[in-house]
């Protein structure tokens, strides 16, 4: 089993979350008709996930509710309250990301 990290390339993301998903899947004993029904997906969208294509997220989303995985994205995406470093300096949630430093200026000497 590989790790999934930062340095890997989108494509070998793919294949890795395709592997662990049919995994997933086998170890579960769905077969994938049954999943796609579940999924409303095709069956298409399952083998090309599972063989590492890039499907769409909504697909994906459909699949992962499908064999009752979507909660796992909330380790993803958790929902922080806001407090320290979310906090503009004006006390309010903070909207866009700020600028950690001067940045120089688009078409000056770096």
């Amino acid at each position: 089993m590989s790790t999934i990290t930062d340095f890997m390339t989108n494509e070998e993301v793919l294949r890795e979350l395709g592997r662990r998903f049919k995994n997933l899947r086998l170890g579960r004993n769905t077969l994938i008709d049954d999943l796609a029904d579940r999924s409303v997906v095709n069956r298409k969208t399952i083998l090309a996930f599972e063989e590492g294509d890039d499907i769409r997220l909504s697909s994906l989303l459909k699949v992962m509710r499908g064999l009752g995985t979507l909660s796992s994205l909330e380790a993803a995406f958790p929902d922080v309250l806001p407090g320290g470093e979310g906090i503009s300096t004006r006390g309010q949630p903070r909207q866009k990301a700020a600028t950690t430093g001067k940045r120089k200026q688009h078409g000056q000497a770096r």
